[in-house]
């Protein structure tokens, strides 16, 4: 198992930024999957590294693991701050590619995330349908215009999404449920994985998104099980993504 910690300058972000990259031993590097692992609000690319088992259940399942950090972005173009959707889906897919030589096979690529990390998940799969065959949100905000609505973190909202963010997220592309709706018709609907703890704050949240997507004709999994919003249940879930990622990955 090799553990990569790369510190690099991004033209779309301005600064230097960093990414873990996790590589299992005895894998051909141009065939294997590549898992693009996002964290949530407050935290960085060390996250799932320090507190799950990812490298373990990387070994596992023989795929690669890339952990960027998306600061407080919500992984998109930020209204008031940085590019971060065209980070995560451009700059750093090709720099990972260039230095790594992972799978560029969409068949091979997935895209998972927690919380804020799983709206980015969701969000960006499927406004880059070509390049994730499937995408996971554990926990995540997948109804973000409810959620403004009653959010406390309104700065951070501001920066994302504008000043008037609660109207700004509407009936347009930073709704992943709109997303979904307006799915283009020439374009393959990437499969989608989401599940939720029942003692969550964000529960309601994912009920309202797995009643929607269950009347879309996406290939769409829901899942739950006890746990409330930290890292126990993220650890135990983000393998039970990974499987299914990988399932359905042929």
């Amino acid at each position: 198992m090799a553990l990569f910690h790369v510190t690099f300058r991004s033209k779309c972000l301005n600064h230097d930024t960093s990414v873990n990259i996790i590589i299992p031993d005895g894998c051909d590097q141009e065939k294997i999957p590549v898992l693009w692992l996002l964290h949530g609000m407050h935290d960085n690319h060390s996250g799932w590294c320090r507190k799950t088992n990812i490298e373990r259940y990387a070994a596992d399942f023989k795929i690669a693991v890339v952990c960027p950090d998306g600061e407080n972005s919500y992984y998109t173009n930020m209204t008031y701050g940085k590019r971060y959707f065209d980070f995560v889906t451009d700059e750093l897919v090709k720099f990972i590619r260039k230095t790594f030589r992972f799978s560029e096979r969409r068949e091979d690529n997935f895209i998972c995330g927690l919380s804020m990390g799983g709206y980015g998940a969701l969000h960006t799969a499927l406004m880059c349908p070509d390049q994730y065959s499937a995408a996971a949100s554990l926990s995540g905000v997948v109804d973000i215009v409810a959620r403004l609505q009653v959010c406390a973190w309104t700065h951070e909202a501001r920066m994302v999404w504008g000043d008037d963010f609660r109207e700004n997220v509407k009936n347009c592309e930073a709704d992943i449920m709109w997303l979904a709706e307006n799915f283009p018709n020439d374009k393959i609907k990437p499969r989608i994985f989401s599940c939720c703890g029942t003692e969550d704050s964000l529960y309601a949240n994912n009920i309202t998104f797995r009643d929607f997507m269950q009347k879309t004709d996406f290939d769409y999994t829901y899942d739950e099980g006890p746990g409330v919003h930290n890292w126990a249940f993220w650890d135990e879930w983000v393998k039970k993504a990974i499987k299914w990622m990988l399932e359905g990955c042929n």
